[in-house]
């Protein structure tokens, strides 16, 4: 089976799970999602925090030139605001999960196990996508390297066919032709005078 059908199969266990309970749980259920989530994305309160400051800072420093580190204090001060913030929500979240989790654990256990599932499922696709994606490109890369391969083997082929040519030519204007040159005939010796 496919991990996409069974994505959809492990949604649809989750969705038929949460339909079966009691509408008392189900309420403690959601709430437990919600306050899973608002837990887990803390860290925005401190992106905030930080980004507040920093326009706080900016602003702050434009006419008074030369306080920047005056200005500094206050920006200073939103940040850690923002991050003791932050952890406070962070620590009233796991104790709000703590308190619903003691009020129905057999539910919270198994909606962690199909979310958890669920989870695995939707990394292994990405992966397997990614893998895929990933193959196409070697594929392709391997197709471009081999044309390129044929091309300049083409081109070797086309410039040695281009040196025998030269190579011909050139041998015609070196070798002689069939008819022999003509030989100059010896000049004749002057005699030399007989001595008496």
């Amino acid at each position: 089976m496919e991990l996409k059908d069974q994505i959809l199969q492990t949604k649809e266990r989750k969705k038929g799970f949460l339909k079966a309970m009691p509408e008392n749980t189900r309420t403690q259920v959601d709430t437990y999602t919600r306050v899973d989530k608002i837990g887990n994305s803390y860290w925005i309160i401190i992106i905030c925090g930080a980004v507040i400051a920093l326009i706080g800072y900016l602003i702050a420093s434009i006419p008074q030139e030369g306080r920047w580190v005056l200005n500094l204090i206050p920006a200073a001060l939103v940040l850690g605001a923002s991050v003791i913030g932050a952890l406070y929500v962070k620590s009233l979240a796991k104790k709000a999960k703590k308190a619903i989790t003691l009020g129905v654990p057999d539910y919270v256990e198994e909606l962690n196990a199909i979310n958890a599932r669920i989870s695995g499922l939707e990394k292994a696709e990405k992966a397997r996508v990614e893998a895929e994606r990933q193959e196409a490109r070697a594929k392709a890369r391997a197709e471009a390297a081999q044309r390129d391969a044929e091309l300049a083997l083409q081109r070797q082929q086309e410039a040695m066919q281009h040196v025998s040519q030269a190579a011909q030519t050139v041998a015609q204007q070196i070798v002689p032709s069939a008819e022999p040159a003509p030989q100059p005939e010896p000049a004749e010796q002057p005699s030399l005078p007989e001595q008496e």
